[in-house]
């Protein structure tokens, strides 16, 4: 074959793969999620495991989406003299930023070089920082490129981008900070409200030296103000005018957005996370929520972020059982009132048979009696040596249990009871270990939808065989038999702690798993507590056991 004909044919085969990549590359941008219409910020609830909701988790300052022209031009560039002096400036692809993403593939990361149009992806998409992750953003970006102008995309931005005290967008900002209309901030507040972009707990959390102790706070002001500057956003007078500001010159009050109220009494039977910007509304105020919806918080947060959790809008399924819940809550209170002299404070925990945690409460009594507050949380005490011969089995795997080799008289930390219910689980079902789990499943849509209609993120039942069997054995025959009210049979061990005096009950029935702690305050050696917890374990699994 002559060799024009053999280049010809190389040249053909050369056109044809680079369209079929370009088709390729087409299609898979179109098959990737589109940006929302809009920057919502949407709180999420919290359901019961019969659909019920229980509670809200979102941002504590009220949320607006605004256009670029309802905000203060000062404050539009600030924000982009912070993270891309010439974003508007650009169009098409950006090398820079491109190459920084394949950077960051490589396992090289470079935050310097993240953007407008990052940020805001990695905002609402919430990566993992995996390879995988890296190379959807980075396709993303390409798409987000090619439908949005850079004046959309930062606006969807500033709706949406968390600036401290619990609010998210330029909107929440404005209003927390210095209660004004984004419209109406200034050079100096604009800039200062730009600053917190990166480090949004802003003066509030300052903790300088005590003749300057906005330090901290005034240095990341006056470097948006000088990057301002230095693009032509500030004249050389406008500068000099809004270093010489104080930082907390106009700002407003974190007392006066509610940020003290934490624990019993704040607004809407809730509590504002200040690190993080999350408030819960417990829609349900008389069953002792407080403990369960904190964990399901705290899990949630681990898995998809506090951005996603707060303003992603996720209907979460929990494991609670709402009535249940009401009757541990009336058990526990009548408890505490009997031993009202003492100030006694509870804690009480059920897990079914698949280590969902049906019940938890944590309550505090009061001097007087019939005073009970069962939405307030207890701190951590020791386990002390309630697990006995099975120290060795349940103590490896709990929460800062110490070593495979703890004796009995081992003092375990146990993070909380129905860790513990876990740890007696074991024994229960033979050996096979159940973590406990509160959260269910998480989705786009609430559970009143079908299943097949949902796009829903189940959370597996994680399970393992625990070896030791002979201390299992020990465990189990070391356990009293006891008869419920309803005539369910149950087994079951108490146990005192010689350190703090808190007494303890653990055990199980057919279907359930169950914890409880009572400690008084101070620790009074002379009233044996064990005999109480034992009733209040009879208590509060005997409704379970027959539903009223």
């Amino acid at each position: 074959m002559p060799a024009r004909q053999r280049w010809a044919r190389w040249l053909l085969w050369l056109v044809l793969a680079l369209a079929i990549a370009v088709g390729a590359a087409s299609r898979l941008l179109d098959s990737l999620p589109s940006p929302p219409q809009h920057a919502t910020v949407a709180p999420s609830v919290l359901y019961d495991r019969y659909g019920t909701p229980i509670a809200e988790i979102g941002p504590s300052v009220p949320h607006a989406s605004l256009g670029l022209e309802d905000m203060a031009p000062a404050l539009v560039d600030a924000l982009v003299a912070v993270l891309d002096p010439s974003f508007l400036e650009r169009e098409g692809v950006d090398a820079g930023a491109y190459a920084a993403a394949l950077r960051r593939l490589r396992g090289a990361p470079d935050r310097a070089r993240d953007g407008i149009m990052r940020r805001y992806l990695e905002t609402v998409h919430d990566p993992h920082g995996d390879a995988a992750s890296e190379a959807r953003l980075l396709l993303a970006e390409l798409r987000l490129g090619r439908q949005l102008s850079r004046p959309e995309i930062l606006e969807r931005f500033a709706n949406i981008v968390y600036l401290g005290r619990g609010a998210y967008g330029v909107h929440a900002a404005a209003h927390a900070w210095y209660g004004i209309p984004a419209s109406d901030v200034t050079v100096t507040q604009a800039a200062y409200i730009a600053s917190l972009v990166d480090a949004p707990w802003g003066v509030d959390a300052v903790r300088g030296s005590a003749d300057d102790r906005y330090r901290s706070a005034r240095d990341d002001r006056d470097r948006v103000l000088v990057t301002m500057y230095e693009h032509g956003m500030l004249t050389s007078g406008e500068l000099a005018a809004g270093r010489s500001q104080p930082v907390p010159a106009g700002i407003r009050p974190a007392a006066a957005l509610g940020a003290s109220a934490v624990g019993p009494g704040a607004p809407d039977h809730g509590a504002l996370d200040a690190s993080t910007g999350g408030f819960v509304r417990l829609l349900i105020a008389d069953a002792g929520l407080t403990a369960a919806v904190g964990r399901a918080y705290a899990d949630l947060v681990e898995r998809y972020g506090i951005h996603r959790v707060v303003t992603g809008g996720l209907h979460v399924t929990t494991s609670v059982d709402v009535p249940a819940q009401r009757a541990a809550v009336q058990a526990v209170r009548a408890q505490l009132d009997s031993m009202a002299a003492l100030g006694a404070d509870a804690e009480v925990a059920v897990l079914d048979r698949s280590g969902d945690v049906r019940v938890l409460v944590s309550a505090v009594g009061a001097p007087t009696a019939g005073d009970v507050d069962v939405d307030a949380g207890l701190r951590q005490r020791p386990l002390g040596d309630l697990l006995g011969p099975a120290a060795d089995v349940a103590g490896a795997w709990m929460a800062d249990a110490g070593d495979n080799e703890a004796s009995a008289v081992t003092v375990l930390r146990a993070g909380d009871v129905a860790q513990v219910a876990a740890a007696f689980s074991v024994a229960a079902t033979g050996g096979e270990k159940r973590t406990s789990r509160i959260v269910l499943e998480a989705s786009d849509t609430p559970p009143s939808r079908s299943l097949p209609d949902r796009d829903t993120d189940r959370w597996p039942m994680e399970r393992t065989m625990v070896p030791a069997a002979t201390s299992i054995a020990d465990l189990r025959a070391g356990m009293d038999s006891l008869t419920l009210r309803s005539g369910a049979p149950a087994l079951g061990r108490a146990g005192v702690s010689s350190g703090t005096g808190d007494a303890w009950f653990a055990g199980w029935t057919t279907h359930y798993t169950a914890a409880v702690r009572i400690t008084s305050r101070p620790p009074t050696a002379g009233i044996d507590l064990a005999p109480v917890t034992g009733e209040l374990f009879a208590a509060v699994l005997d409704p379970l056991q027959h539903p009223p």
